[in-house]
């Protein structure tokens, strides 16, 4: 009964000495996502989009390619007193855009109420990821008296906090992101050349060599 109990007792210990020095979590840097929501005013006048407006669309098509997520979506006004001049705008809208780069099936799209306003404007939106520094520390605490397991918040946060100011798309802190597809030419070229017993990489010029140059010895 006596090792039964010592057993109990040395196990008990054994479990609360493992929770004691589990590792705690080290600062990392996040990102949360936000909806960009930006208007365009539509004047009936105005034949065709103006330049401010294209350097607008142009502006936005550059952000969206870059950290947009979702589709991009382009809402028009319904029963304002420019509705048709909205909707025609929004054609040539939709054109710009496929000329910076987006695809048609990125571009969404729909209406919402002006309740009879004469100066509607188009509104365009989409989603991006705001990325989120972690709080460092502002001094070391004594590392002398440090029980197993525990951690200092210097340690690494400085470089998440690096990370979150460089990274170019906050959304690749929450996601990786996915893989573009192969390249099937490419792919059928290989395939074709391990069949005939042809060597399958690619050829190389004179200028290309790997050969390690003997001008100092």
């Amino acid at each position: 009964m006596m090792i039964r109990a010592l057993c109990l007792t040395f196990a008990a210990a054994f479990v609360m000495t493992a929770c004691a020095s589990a590792p705690e979590a080290m600062p990392r840097a996040s990102a949360i996502a936000e909806t960009v929501r930006v208007e365009m005013p539509v004047d009936p006048r105005d034949n065709g989009l103006t330049w401010a407006q294209l350097e607008l669309i142009e502006a936005l098509a550059g952000e969206y390619k870059a950290r947009g997520h979702g589709p991009f979506v382009i809402s028009y006004p319904q029963n304002a007193g420019n509705a048709d001049a909205a909707l025609g705008a929004i054609a040539d809208v939709r054109n710009a855009l496929y000329g910076h780069g987006l695809d048609w099936r990125e571009i969404g799209g729909g209406a919402y109420e002006a309740g009879g306003y004469a100066q509607a404007p188009v509104i365009f939106s989409f989603t991006r990821y705001r990325a989120v520094a972690p709080e460092c520390e502002n001094r070391w605490r004594d590392v002398r008296n440090a029980r197993p397991g525990s951690r200092w918040g210097g340690f690494g946060c400085a470089t998440e906090h690096n990370l979150a100011a460089m990274v170019a798309d906050p959304r690749d802190l929450v996601t990786p992101r996915t893989f573009d597809d192969p390249d099937a030419a490419r792919r059928q070229t290989v395939l074709d050349r391990w069949r005939q017993g042809q060597s399958t990489t690619s050829e190389r010029s004179a200028g290309e060599s790997g050969t390690v140059s003997r001008a100092v010895e």
